[in-house]
């Protein structure tokens, strides 16, 4: 009897110990999206909005063109499969977000490209990318990451998200854990945002915008680099195009003198000749509180000869 009363205090210390054990919670999350812009990092100091299905239904196809390869100029020469691909899947895609980080110089920078759209056969792995991307790993909730080596250059893709099929996110090297944290780990802080309407919408930190940005002008460079914010949104009309670039600067007093100093420096260029100066006859300047804004309107035609032009075709 004593034996088995022996093993009846282990059965149960063991029964007891067990009750006690740790708990084991379930696995974490999976990576999910709410809207497209959760994978854009907030380092980034310019993003770009571009409706791409508004303007490839009203200015066609080759209009459509220009701007697919401006989207991924930095890239070229770098490594043209990787242009390939993301090239197609631009003609693919509705609305497109591009975030990067300028260089003094406009050149191909950091960055981060986020397509919405449909891509149903959009497999980067299978791309003949120099290095080549990876097989694809799986992050849990229809979520795919293509890692690979080096890219040849700076800012040419490194990795590449894949959500479903409606979703892709294209990040240079040095962006990489800024994505990972908005997107993978959700803890990143919240990015610039463009105005979710117009066919184009940009949202800016003025001070760190390159001055090859202003033709020059030091006076309009050092204007634009005092404000705070800067934000543009253009939309296409029946007739071209309506676009307001809006400055918000620290208080009313300063926007009130900036304001007056585009309206001077609007009227001395309206009075010269060429297509700079037809424009700016054009330009409206307004004033409200600490927002500064310019306002023009363009026809359709001259919209297109902006869009199509070409070295000395460019001249102003």
């Amino acid at each position: 009897m004593k034996r088995a009363g022996r093993w009846l205090l282990v059965l149960g210390s063991l029964l007891g110990s067990s009750c006690h054990s740790p708990h084991i919670g379930p696995p974490p999350s999976a990576p999910s999206f709410v809207r497209p812009l959760d994978a854009m990092p907030a380092d980034l100091d310019l993003v770009l909005r571009i409706d791409l299905k508004k303007i490839r239904e009203t200015l066609g196809a080759p209009a459509m063109t220009v701007i697919s390869e401006q989207a991924v100029k930095g890239l070229r020469g770098a490594d043209l499969a990787t242009d390939a691909l993301l090239l197609g899947a631009l003609e693919q895609t509705d609305t497109l977000w591009l975030g990067v980080r300028p260089t003094p110089a406009l050149e191909a920078a950091d960055s981060v490209l986020v397509l919405s759209g449909r891509f149903p056969d959009f497999e980067p792995h299978r791309a003949a990318s120099t290095p080549r991307f990876e097989s694809a790993i799986d992050l849990g909730g229809t979520l795919r990451r293509f890692d690979r080596q080096k890219p040849p250059a700076r800012s040419a893709p490194a990795r590449i998200y894949v959500h479903g099929e409606e979703l892709i996110v294209s990040v240079s090297e040095a962006e990489i854990d800024s994505v990972e944290r908005s997107l993978e780990e959700q803890r990143g802080a919240p990015p610039l945002e463009p105005a979710e309407k117009g066919a184009l919408s940009v949202a800016a930190r003025p001070r760190v915008l390159p001055r090859e940005l202003f033709a020059g002008s030091d006076s309009l460079r050092r204007l634009a680099q005092s404000a705070d914010r800067l934000e543009l949104n253009a939309d296409l009309t029946g007739s071209g195009v309506d676009a307001t670039l809006a400055l918000k600067f620290e208080d009313a007093p300063l926007a009130e003198r900036v304001a007056q100093a585009l309206t001077e420096m609007r009227d001395a260029l309206s009075s010269g000749s060429g297509r700079l100066a037809k424009f700016a006859a054009r330009l409206k300047v307004g004033n409200a509180g600490q927002y500064v804004s310019l306002q023009l309107v363009l026809g359709r035609d001259e919209l297109s000869e902006l869009v199509n032009c070409r070295g000395s075709a460019c001249a102003w």
